[in-house]
């Protein structure tokens, strides 16, 4: 208690000083209006890094994760075998929607990064500027190849345990890719089809696309490895073609 009474009279003292010293209290406004302009770069920067973080490929896709975490019991699995097996259950079904995109992602995936703008203008004027043909709501899911879980070790990804699990899963979209009519007018390579259907994780493409269509016989309708256009509007009206089956998904 003596230590924090001389501590408090010290500081009173001070404040006392500096009341009854004309000069110093200038000195301390200028001082503190200094202090002021200098941080103002920090604070800035620091919204600005705010900022670029909430409009970041990374963080739209999070918004549509389905997660790695607990391998067998996964979101990832779930979503996949559901699909795997047609929505047998019809309370599945409800739970993901008729039609939807599936998207394999990375952080540091730049081809993913120039997607997003596409992605996120198709979900922003779907229905609205950009007309789906079916009237359904845009959904999109998205699994990132480069999650870090508690399966994770030094020599396997919880991605690479998950393609283990669902190797048919990927054998069956490229298969069924074969005969899109994306692939038959050459708008994506045999090579890229090859990496989903041999489940090599090692040269897995990101983003690889999903479009899966519960009105189509194969289920697996469509597939993309990237989004092109000059603009995001014309990647968005790409997009809104594959939802479509529509533009360069249809037969020529």
């Amino acid at each position: 208690m003596i230590v924090l009474r001389a501590i408090g009279a010290f500081f009173v003292r001070i404040w006392r000083w500096i009341k009854e010293t004309a000069w110093v209290q200038p000195l301390l406004i200028v001082g503190l209006i200094f202090a002021v302009i200098f941080s103002i770069p920090s604070i800035v920067n620091g919204i600005t890094d705010l900022n670029k973080n909430l409009s970041s490929s990374e963080a739209y896709y999070h918004r549509f994760q389905k997660s790695l975490v607990d391998g067998h019991a996964s979101q990832a699995d779930k979503i996949t075998n559901n699909i795997w097996n047609k929505y047998e259950d019809s309370s599945i079904k409800s739970e993901y929607g008729e039609k939807f995109f599936l998207m394999f992602v990375g952080e540091e995936c730049s081809s993913c990064k120039e997607a997003k703008n596409g992605f996120q203008t198709l979900e922003n004027h779907f229905n609205d500027s950009l007309q789906p043909n079916d009237k359904m709501p845009f959904k999109m899911y998205t699994i990132f190849t480069d999650e870090v879980t508690s399966d994770t070790t030094s020599k396997e990804t919880a991605f690479v345990k998950y393609m283990d699990r669902n190797s048919f899963f990927f054998e069956e979209a490229a298969s069924q890719a074969y005969q899109s009519d994306y692939y038959l007018n050459g708008k994506i390579s045999k090579s890229d089809l090859e990496t989903v259907e041999s489940c090599d994780p090692d040269n897995f493409l990101t983003p690889t696309i999903m479009l899966i269509d519960y009105s189509t016989e194969s289920v697996f309708s469509e597939m993309m490895f990237g989004v092109s256009g000059d603009n995001d509007w014309q990647k968005a009206k790409l997009l809104l073609d594959c939802w479509n089956h529509d533009g360069d998904f249809k037969a020529k």
